[in-house]
């Protein structure tokens, strides 16, 4: 037991708050692009990367894009 007027030199560790709390990330998040279609997977992205997360994504040769292929052409090509 410490007196009371006794202090410890260590300072007390710092108070998270709760938003601090909710936006804990992991460090990056992985992403298998294969079998996905292209819109929904790159609005989900977007989202992640709105919030600040580091997304790595693999395999984005082989996304899916739905629709007719000429109008894939011409927005993607």
């Amino acid at each position: 037991l410490k007196p009371a007027s006794v202090q410890d030199s260590t300072p007390a560790p710092p108070q998270r708050s709760a938003f601090a709390a909710a936006m804990s990330f992991a460090k990056q998040i992985v992403v298998d692009c294969r079998g996905h279609l292209l819109g929904r997977l790159s609005s989900i992205i977007a989202k992640e990367l709105l919030n600040g997360q580091q997304v790595v994504l693999v395999r984005c040769e082989d996304v899916n894009m739905s629709g007719s292929l000429y109008r894939a052409k011409l927005k993607y090509a």
